[in-house]
């Protein structure tokens, strides 16, 4: 896999913030004038298939005490969710998590949109590739995307509803220097070369890290930093 370079691994150093307080503030529904338009709204896609792949999930949305995004939980999220709340360090705000899918909403999503193959081929890539086998043993690796190489043997097509992924993806971590996601099932071979969500990435993200378990080839996190400007090949 000429894409790909083997990496070390960073040191890292985290401080650790001393006087902070903590405190939990549950969204109130502000009310959807119209139903979720799932079939055509990758952002609510993408958010919600995590559910339906996992019976015990959330989905974290950092926030950085921007208005935008907590305007954006309380007016779009509040009536698919049981539980928006917001985390507050210092009264402010820092992370929106998403919690218990509404059955309804589930019912909703699976029947019109998985059943009916009107999921987004992203959405899809990411969340619901078929099982694989993990190993319960860990010998973490780290590959880093060779973006020229990747993009030579890959074709992109632009769609106007990736910006708004990667716009939803990735505003909330503009002030943060990485991204780390956790894909579904997927496995390190050159078949990632076809994999529709990594070659959107490779054109959005100026830098893409697989996180890797060498005993199963297990891809266990993607990390991904700074902008690009989407090719159009």
């Amino acid at each position: 896999m000429d894409w790909l370079i083997e990496i070390p691994f960073p040191i890292e150093e985290n401080p650790v913030e001393t006087n902070v307080a903590f405190s939990i503030k549950r969204f109130e529904s502000s009310g959807l004038q119209e139903p979720p338009d799932f079939i055509h709204d990758i952002v609510l896609q993408w958010t919600i298939a995590p559910f339906v792949v996992h019976e015990h999930t959330a989905y974290r949305i950092p926030a950085h005490d921007d208005p935008e995004i907590e305007e954006y939980a309380s007016v779009n999220f509040t009536s698919l969710f049981t539980k928006v709340r917001g985390i507050y360090t210092n009264g402010k705000l820092e992370e929106i998590r998403l919690e218990d899918l509404k059955p309804n909403i589930k019912s909703s999503f699976i029947q019109s949109v998985i059943h009916t193959s009107k999921i987004d081929p992203l959405v899809s890539d990411f969340y619901l590739q078929g099982e694989c086998e993990h190993s319960i043993q860990l010998n973490t690796k780290l590959f880093q995307i060779e973006r020229d190489s990747f993009i030579k043997q890959t074709t992109y097509h632009a769609n106007s509803a990736h910006r708004r992924l990667w716009d939803f993806i990735n505003k909330p971590y503009e002030m943060s220097d990485e991204v780390t996601i956790s894909p579904t099932n997927w496995v390190l071979n050159d078949r990632l070369l076809e994999s529709p969500f990594l070659i959107f990435l490779s054109r959005y993200a100026s830098e893409v890290v697989l996180t890797v378990n060498d005993n199963d080839l297990n891809v266990r996190a993607i990390s991904f930093k700074g902008h690009s400007l989407a090719l159009t090949n």
